[in-house]
């Protein structure tokens, strides 16, 4: 793996410039208060071309099938590869997309993270769910704060998150559901088993060998945030049969745990279920409930996200004690944010960066504010 060096901290930090210089607000104040009353906005047309958008699904179509080891985080994982590639950072330095969330969070805005999601055909539902702005890892059981608000924003949202679709999202694709509305309560969460949580990725779809199961378990790749690196220690994995392998991963897994929703009613709840062409993106507060349905189609179905957040945010404060592993299992050390536009208001406590590749950011990709 290509060594990176760790980002500097503190006073020492170099001075930082935005990807954007100067972005204008986009929403009108009839927009912002939709968004604010129910919670997300959107389908909005992205300026990005198809040619991009069609280089980076492929791009990210290669990196979930084959389980590509991350060269920042040392094996496989779905988040931050805006950090590798500058195609892929390019979905969310389009201005169109930079614009409204300039006018729902101000003007000094960093780019954090971002994940992919990729739905095969036939997968099932993502369950409802909420974040409520510290991204700590409740879902898998932990609590290590991933953002750490200015007290004067922690009344208010320090954080959104832009869904970028990277195909034609039809009704029977799984295309992502909000709640409308649904950001002004906090639903309580409880921990069950991993294998009965909202959170819940069937691991065997498209695996019909015992072999494959037994070399993603070992390099971590088969359930996401979970180190299954030790389920087979011990087997005799020539002769394990494949329900053999099933049954091993499930029993280990079943002693994992994950969060599922309480109290939300879904039959009470205003449903909005929202179709995409490829290239359009909504913007949404994580407090809203959301999820996404079965995709039906015999498509896979591709997505990316983005979480946005305020320049005066620390992003991974753990990592100013010495602390390098976040709420998903992962080693940070080599994390870095990206700063959209406006100024870095951190003071030196967010680490900074672009992607880890030779090529420069694509400046044909769209035109620059």
């Amino acid at each position: 793996m290509q060594q990176h060096p760790s980002p500097v901290l503190g006073r020492d930090a170099p001075p930082v410039r935005p990807v954007l210089d100067r972005v204008a607000p986009s929403l009108s104040p009839a927009e912002v208060d939709q968004f604010w009353r129910d919670g997300y906005f959107g389908p909005v047309d992205g300026s990005v071309p198809h040619d991009l958008l069609d280089r980076v699904a492929a791009r990210l179509d290669t990196v979930t099938e084959s389980r590509a080891r991350h060269p920042l985080y040392g094996r496989f994982s779905v988040r931050d590869w805006h950090l590798v590639e500058a195609d892929i950072l390019a979905l969310f330095t389009d201005p169109a997309v930079v614009g409204p969330l300039v006018s729902l969070l101000g003007d000094d805005l960093v780019l954090w993270r971002t994940k992919v999601f990729r739905k095969a055909a036939s997968e099932g539902q993502l369950g409802w769910h909420q974040e409520w702005g510290a991204f700590n890892g409740e879902e898998i059981g932990n609590d290590v704060p991933g953002l750490q608000p200015t007290p004067a924003a922690a009344s208010g949202l320090w954080n959104l998150t832009v869904w970028i679709a990277l195909d034609d999202v039809e009704a029977d694709r799984g295309p992502i559901r909000f709640a409308r509305r649904s950001h002004r309560r906090r639903f309580p969460v409880e921990m069950t088993a991993m294998t009965k949580s909202e959170f819940w990725h069937d691991p065997f779809l498209a695996v019909d060998d015992p072999q494959t199961l037994v070399q993603r378990a070992r390099d971590c790749s088969l359930v996401l945030d979970v180190d299954t690196s030790r389920v087979f220690d011990g087997v005799d994995i020539e002769h394990l049969t494949l329900a053999e392998a099933r049954t091993r991963i499930l029993d280990t897994l079943s002693r994992e745990v994950g969060a599922v929703t309480m109290e939300f009613d879904e039959a009470q709840q205003d449903i909005v279920s929202m179709p995409m062409r490829k290239g359009q993106f909504v913007i949404f507060t994580e407090r809203t409930m959301h999820g996404s349905s079965e995709n039906r189609s015999d498509r896979r179905r591709l997505a990316i996200n983005g979480r946005v957040t305020r320049a005066d945010t620390v992003v991974y404060p753990g990592r100013l004690r010495g602390e390098v592993t976040d709420g998903s299992n992962l080693d940070i050390s080599h994390h870095t944010c990206v700063l959209l536009c406006g100024r870095d208001t951190s003071h030196g406590r967010n680490a900074f960066g672009r992607p880890h590749t030779d090529s420069p950011l694509d400046q044909n990709a769209h035109s620059r504010g």
